[in-house]
């Protein structure tokens, strides 16, 4: 890689006003399981009744259905029957789906590991992008369940807003991202909500450390099982969307997204990115560092067609020197070559090369 090339991507990375999306590929270098494995996780030794409804899910586009869409179809069919007289023509019933949907839960906060555990890779991270003081919180948008970021935050010694107001019990409240000024090293947006999130009996979201032990009998707040929600005050996932928008159309010189370790697979994503680009006015820029799919083809059509709705100004590096590919214009060929021989890809190897050692 020239230096050129180089000093590009450091900008791109650690500029003043870059902003991150991290999905889950950022978390599998701590321990965490992809989208995939947890799927194969929870469901294993669920209500065999409950397995047939998932095996007849279509496909999501080009990827199979997840724990996401289950959790999502049986909020919808919950609502559903909730809604009409005949439930009893029903295969499954309300009491059903809540169980259901109360263990799906319980099982992903198990398999992410609700630990507060730090990682040292994260830690790399948040320090080298953290900036000066006087300039403010850097902000950082999460799509993952599991709290690495804020562990390892805390680990540091660094302060952060995450939305949410007191300590063990603290609660949901958006205007603390506000008063975030000048010695606030990070802003923490979880879009798809936190394994340590529940709701309380007043419909309030609560931050705990643990919510199997310190909230056992509320419901985990984790994206999509919350759609009653969504169109209420008590909306999180609407409040954090919204601020991801907002950010992504602010009109900063250097106004970058980096996307690490997801995969545009989500079209609430997707979508709040391309209208952030078409936008009047935008200065928006999007570089993107991606894992490579078992279906090269499919997802470079995915990824391609993304790019062209996008006005040119978005770029992804999919992949490393086996089996990568580059779409966009933010480099020539010969340049994003350099680029994936890299493996920036990678969480740990995008942190070495932005904080030292590679």
């Amino acid at each position: 890689m020239s230096s050129d090339v180089r000093e590009q991507i450091t900008e791109w990375l650690t500029g003043n006003d870059t902003c991150f999306l991290i999905g889950a590929g950022c978390s599998a270098c701590a321990g965490k399981p992809l989208i995939g494995k947890l799927t194969e996780s929870v469901l294993n030794g669920l209500d065999q009744k409950l397995l047939d409804h998932f095996a007849g899910l279509k496909p999501a586009g080009d990827r199979p259905p997840t724990i996401e869409d289950l959790i999502n179809y049986l909020v919808r069919y919950r609502e559903i029957l909730n809604t009409i007289m005949t439930g009893d023509a029903h295969e499954i019933t309300v009491d059903e789906i809540d169980g259901w949907l109360a263990e799906i839960k319980k099982r992903v906060v198990s398999e992410v590991a609700d630990d507060w555990s730090s990682s040292g890779h994260h830690e790399r991270f948040l320090q080298r992008l953290r900036g000066a003081r006087e300039r403010g919180p850097r902000d950082v948008f999460s799509l993952n369940y599991d709290t690495l970021l804020e562990a390892s935050l805390d680990s540091l010694r660094l302060p952060y807003s995450d939305g949410f107001r007191g300590t063990n019990r603290a609660w949901f409240d958006p205007q603390t991202f506000d008063e975030a000024g000048p010695g606030i090293a990070y802003r923490i947006h979880k879009l798809h909500g936190s394994i340590n999130w529940t709701r309380d009996a007043d419909g309030h979201v609560r931050r705990g450390r643990n919510a199997n032990e310190d909230a056992a009998d509320e419901p985990v707040v984790v994206y999509p099982s919350e759609q009653k929600y969504i169109q209420t005050q008590y909306g999180v996932y609407e409040t954090l969307i919204g601020r991801f928008r907002n950010r992504l159309r602010r009109t900063g010189v250097n106004n970058h997204l980096v996307v690490l370790g997801y995969s545009f697979n989500d079209e609430h994503i997707n979508e709040a990115i391309c209208d952030a680009i078409n936008s009047p006015q935008s200065n928006l820029t999007v570089i993107a560092f991606v894992g490579p799919e078992q279906d090269r083809d499919k997802q470079d059509q995915r990824l391609q067609a993304f790019c062209d709705r996008c006005d040119s100004r978005f770029s992804v590096f999919i992949g490393g020197k086996d089996n990568g590919g580059f779409i966009g214009h933010a480099l020539d060929v010969e340049s994003s070559l350099g680029v994936l021989e890299a493996d920036l890809w990678k969480f740990e190897n995008l942190v070495s090369y932005i904080a030292g050692g590679n």
